[in-house]
Order: structure tokens, then sequence, then C-alpha cells
């Protein structure tokens, strides 16, 4: 039997390095991720590193830590890994719910075009493509060229801004979204009213469910938590 050991260093501090990125440093051992990579972090990543680490508890507790657990998978992730990312996030550009509007009820209709508006003409002049808007629930078709813009745009990033990317469009469910609190086109709040705008409006019409607020405050919060990532690296 594995004995989840407690916490056996008593300080923890970073260490920056000639391209302003910090180690970690348990004492004097260097902080390694799970597949024994170096993590090597901006430095506000790096004072939320330390600060989990100086926590008193269990090994495998502090690694589930919020950043923790997000810099540990960016930093190990493989080749492999990243190009299923990729696709994966090419796929939401495909069959983004910015591009799908609904015809009714009339109120929902105005508020969607509303909010979606102007992310579409955004994004349209953003990354050069042009994004097919349908008012049904069937499968709209997009141009083919956008994929590859897409996929092109998205390997400019290296694996910690992708891996925050591809959390927070998971979060919202729009990649194009996702890319607008990037690019600080729009405010988090904005964003998540956008992601929210149909069960916003079903609460207008039929009420609160107290389960379901409950849960839409945990994706919320988690939802903030990922807002912070992507502003820190």
């Amino acid at each position: 039997m594995i004995i989840d050991r407690e916490r056996y260093w008593k300080n923890v501090r970073k260490e920056k390095q000639n391209n302003d990125l910090f180690l970690i440093y348990l004492d004097e051992v260097r902080l390694k991720s799970d597949q024994g990579n170096d993590i090597k972090l901006p430095e506000q990543l790096a004072d939320e590193i330390v600060r989990e680490w100086s926590k008193d508890g269990k090994i495998s507790t502090i690694k589930n830590s919020f950043f923790t657990k997000f810099c540990f998978s960016a930093t190990d992730t493989t080749e492999q890994q990243r190009e299923f990312v990729l696709n994966r996030l090419v796929d939401y550009g495909n069959c983004d719910p910015i591009c799908y509007i609904a015809s009714e009820p009339i109120k929902l209709h105005l508020k969607q075009e509303k909010l979606y508006g102007p992310l579409i003409d955004w994004v349209e002049k953003f990354l050069s493509i042009k994004l097919n808007i349908g008012t049904g629930l069937l499968f709209i078709e997009q141009p083919p060229i956008n994929a590859d813009i897409i996929k092109k745009y998205l390997k400019e990033f290296d694996n910690f801004h992708l891996t925050a990317i591809h959390e927070l469009t998971k979060s919202l469910g729009s990649l194009f979204t996702c890319i607008a609190i990037y690019k600080n086109v729009v405010s988090p709040d904005l964003a998540w009213e956008v992601a929210n705008v149909e069960d916003n409006f079903r609460i207008e019409v039929w009420g609160e469910v107290e389960e379901e607020m409950w849960k839409k405050k945990v994706d919320f919060d988690h939802f903030k938590y990922l807002v912070r990532i992507l502003q820190k690296i």
C-alpha cells in the first residue's frame, strides 16, 4: 500500500530564470510534474503555486489544488495530446453556439442577436473568416477554410495558453467567446452571460430550480478560476 505522505518541506520559494520564467523549490528540491518535468511558470502563476504548496496537508491534496493541477497538466502535455486539443478546439469553432440563434420565442431571439451579433462581427474580422448563422437546431455547415484558419491561429499558443483556452472553452461551450475574453474584447461577466443566455431566459420564464442554481454557482466559480489562469500566463 502506498502511504499518502504529509508535507515534509519547511519553505517554498520561486527562483527566476533567464527567460523570465520561475522554478519552484520545496526547501532546496526543485518541484517537478508527475512526469518528472521542471515546472517553469510566469511570475503570477508561480506565486499561486508557492501559495498552494505552502499549505499544510497531504501531498495528493496539494497536487489536486486548482493551479497546481493545471500547471502539472500543461507541463506534461505531449505532442499527441496537444494535437488532440487543437482538433477539439477546431471542432468547437465548427459548431460554436454563437452561430445558432433561436427563431422563437422572440424575446430570446432578440437577446441572442444582441449578445451574439457583436461577437460574430469581431470574430469574422479578427480571424478573417466567414461564419454561417442559422436559427434552427440542425448542424450548420461552416466554410471548410475556417478550420484551417482557426487551427493555424491556435498552433501559435504554448501549452499553457492552449490548455487554458481549452478548459475555458469547455466551460463556456464556445471557442469564439473564449478567444474574445483572451483578447479583452468582452469582460468575463459578459462572456458568462453569453454562454448562459438560454438558461437565464428559461429561469426568467419558469423560475429557479435549487439544484440547478447550486450547480450553476459551482460552474461559475470554476469559470472564474480559469479566467484567472488566462490572466496570469
